[in-house]
Parts: C-alpha cells; structure tokens; sequence
C-alpha cells in the first residue's frame, strides 16, 4: 500500500473521525501516570492476595522501559475498496504487563466455562460420542490468519 494512502486513510477513516480524539503529548504522559500509578498502588494493596512468583513478576516488569501503546491500521486487503482494521499495539507498554497477568489468570478459569474446548482432539473425541446417522458428514470451518477457510473434512467413519 502506498505510504501516503496509508497516512490519508488512518487520518480519514480513524484519527480524525468523531471515534478519536487526539491528545497532546502532554495529556497523554499524564493519563498514562495516573494508570501506571492506580496499577502500581493495586499491586501493593492486593500483595497478599498474589502468590510470590506473582509478585515477583509485577516487580521485575514494572521497574523495565515501557513505551507508550502505537496505533495503527492493518489493510484489509480482501476488502474493496480496501479499508484499516484500527490495532492499538500494547506490546511492551506498562498495561502489557498487566495483560500478560491477566491472561494468565483467565486461563486457569477456561474450564469452568462450558463451552470451552481444550484442543481440536478433544472435539473430535466429542465427536465420536455422538449418536449420528451412519452415513452423516460433518463440516468445519476454522479461522486462519484472520480469515475464514472452510474445508469438509469426514470426522467419523463407520
């Protein structure tokens, strides 16, 4: 995609539409401080809520550099005309630590939700339980690299 596109489109269709607003640098180091430092008093007052190796995760990380998150769009080139999906980059921010712990301790609930799968095997193995027609087909549809690709695939034979 040409660069100056790029540039006109992320202005016109994000950054310069009612869903923005644009900060200075100023305002933006500010908010940021008040996150780091609501987070930073957090992580004292639940200290005995979390388990060493917690702590001691939040303490290695918050001492690191930490940049401020990055805008910017993806092209969604299968679209016509093409369009940006907005991507708000994380990746080494202060709030990427916390991200990282959050994670982490939503997947220790993954399975007291029911309608969590662990892996394509155990759906199959699900599967396989089923009551079905002797000669019944199934199909799936799995999302690769944020597209939709569907094959048919014959899961149980007889």
């Amino acid at each position: 995609m040409d660069t100056q596109l790029y540039i006109r489109q992320v202005l016109t269709e994000h950054l310069l539409s009612a869903d923005y607003k644009q900060l200075t640098e100023t305002e933006a180091r500010q908010i940021m401080g008040n996150v780091t430092e609501t987070l930073k008093k957090l992580i004292t007052e639940y200290k005995e809520t979390l388990s060493k190796a917690e702590y001691t995760f939040f303490q290695r990380n918050i001492h690191s550099y930490h940049r401020i998150p990055i805008f910017y769009g993806l092209p969604k080139v299968h679209k016509t005309p093409v369009t940006l999906r907005p991507i708000v980059s994380g990746s080494n921010s202060f709030l990427g630590i916390f991200s990282t712990w959050l994670d982490f301790k939503m997947k220790l609930l993954l399975p007291y939700v029911k309608s969590f799968i662990k892996n394509s095997a155990a759906v199959i193995q699900d599967i396989k339980q089923l009551p079905l027609p002797p000669h019944a087909l199934l199909f799936s549809a799995d999302a690769t690299a944020m597209y939709i690709e569907t094959s048919c695939q014959l899961i149980c034979s007889n």
